[in-house]
């Protein structure tokens, strides 16, 4: 009796090791073809099968990494970055990652963190991958992104200037706007003399750069220093011919609030003689000589600005004003009538070339995208 109890264990003991070896075996057979199936019904759009399949293979394949990424993937793409962050953050304990895959692997982890909000975190991984492999290109532009999206600027200006002289190449444009976006949360902090800092810093590196001498002028003007605010803008007219429109506004309050107004026809001349080629100037220019009464000037310029510019219908909505100031009614209907005719419609939006966002100021920084310099256009 003993005898047949210790054949029918031993008997038992085999049939286990043989399901066990047997079910590993078909496991692993059925692996690669389940695996087939989710990469086809990712590359397919097929997401909810995907993440189906993938979960199939993690539980019965714990050690296939690629199922784990591919798995976090999925997730962030169907919007749960936060359970995405987590799948691949419990692949970094592991001990038998190599070079290649932790790389993988915390790459899509500052994805996650990004896509999650959590800007940070994410700013801390690739922190990291740029500590072990400073070489690491894609880390560089995604670390510089999140600053950029946390708006810790001098991080930014600095990371920039980093990777600009290991790229070989220049940014100044951007470099000073970094200034300028520094400068303008100063000022929102009721720092005004750490703000002009960084205008003055921003127009170093850029003597292009039209917000910094704006901001810098404002920021004059609100702690009363009337003649440098004017100083500024002087020499922003000169330097930028092109958007000295963008100060005729300012430069008229200046002027009043310092009795010197009559200056303000020798400011928009000086900026006529460099022959900008936008017609602004010479449309406020031709305004003030209305304003005047000087009527016979500004009929002669505004014929002089529309030779010039033949297809601009503000200008030649100027010329139904000064015919009408003249009393000139015959010649004021018969223009406001061409103008009709070309279905001239004026639109005061500025639209981001790169995704679309409005607004009716000019931007440099775009809030919808993060993309520089994509609103201002000839």
């Amino acid at each position: 009796m003993n005898y047949i109890i210790i054949i029918a264990g031993f008997l038992i003991l085999i049939a286990v090791i043989v399901w066990i070896v047997l079910g590993k075996r078909v496991v692993k057979e059925s692996g690669p073809g389940l695996y087939v199936e989710a990469l086809n019904a990712m590359l397919e759009g097929r997401d909810e099968e995907a993440v189906d399949k993938l979960k199939q293979i993690v539980k019965t394949d714990t050690e296939n990494i690629m199922a784990y990424i591919y798995l976090g993937d999925m997730l962030r793409k169907q919007g749960s970055a936060v359970r995405a962050s987590k799948v691949h953050r419990n692949l970094l304990v592991r001990n038998n990652l190599n070079t290649h895959q932790l790389n993988m692997i915390m790459h899509r982890l500052i994805l996650d963190y990004k896509e999650a909000g959590m800007p940070d975190k994410a700013a801390e991984v690739a922190e990291r991958i740029i500590r072990n492999n400073k070489h690491d290109y894609h880390a560089k532009e995604l670390l510089l992104s999140l600053y950029e999206e946390k708006k810790d600027w001098d991080k930014a200006f600095f990371h920039r200037q980093n990777l600009n002289r290991w790229m070989k190449k220049k940014d100044q444009d951007i470099l000073a706007l970094y200034k300028v976006m520094a400068g303008i949360e100063q000022i929102t902090d009721s720092r005004e003399r750490e703000g002009r800092i960084r205008f003055r810093e921003a127009i170093k590196l850029d003597r292009s750069c039209v917000p910094a001498y704006l901001h810098w002028s404002d920021s004059y003007r609100r702690t009363g220093r009337n003649e440098d605010a004017l100083r500024v803008l002087k020499d922003f007219i000169h330097q930028n011919p092109e958007w000295a429109h963008l100060a005729f506004d300012r430069l008229k309050i200046l002027l009043y609030n310092l009795g010197r107004y009559g200056e303000i026809e020798h400011l928009y001349a000086s900026v006529i003689r460099k022959k900008p080629k936008r017609p602004d100037v010479y449309l406020v220019l031709i305004d003030l000589y209305l304003k005047e009464g000087r009527f016979d000037q500004a009929l002669d310029l505004v014929q002089k600005t529309i030779d010039q510019y033949p297809d601009n219908g503000l200008c030649r909505l100027m010329l139904v004003k000064v015919y009408r100031r003249m009393n000139k009614d015959g010649e004021a209907l018969a223009e406001a009538a061409s103008l009709l005719e070309k279905t001239f419609k004026k639109n005061d939006l500025l639209v981001c070339s790169n995704c679309g966002y409005e607004t009716s100021d000019p931007m440099w920084w775009c809030p919808g995208c993060h993309h520089w310099k994509t609103f201002l256009k000839e």
